[in-house]
């Protein structure tokens, strides 16, 4: 796969991508739904989700006879950004399996052991900091 710049989707942050991402893959993505996946405040997704409406990402609709409940789909700006999203994974998938799969599988459990306490270490740091919902 050829080298490709993501320009819609570099226009976002990466909270602002994933946010897309689950509301093309979640059944009746909503705050309190999005909130829970990103384990994040209902007030953080909020934010995101009014920034998607604005640039056109996402809109906003109710379903008939529940006027309480705010749901969120893609317009066609969000599947083009979830598109290009969906291509960079695959591209990296192929980049990552030309590195992995000459590796022995000693070599490639030696490589877990390592990336597990490396792991180990940020999640410690990240307890230390207070920021437990990141580990």
């Amino acid at each position: 796969m050829e080298e490709k710049n993501y320009k819609i989707m570099h226009d976002n942050t990466f909270m602002e991508v994933h946010c897309i991402e689950f509301i093309e893959e979640m059944q009746d993505p909503n705050v309190s739904k999005l909130a829970k996946a990103f384990q994040v405040t209902r007030g953080a997704i909020s934010k995101v989700t009014k920034r998607l409406i604005e640039i056109g990402a996402i809109e906003s609709y109710r379903k008939p006879g529940n006027k309480k409940e705010i749901y969120f789909k893609l317009t066609d700006i969000g599947r083009e950004i979830y598109r290009e999203h969906e291509e960079m994974h695959e591209m990296r998938i192929e980049k990552d399996s030309g590195f992995f799969s000459p590796l022995s599988e000693a070599e490639k459990e030696d490589m877990i052991r390592m990336l597990h306490k490396i792991y180990g270490q940020i999640a410690e740091e990240l307890k230390k900091m207070g920021l437990d919902n990141y580990v």
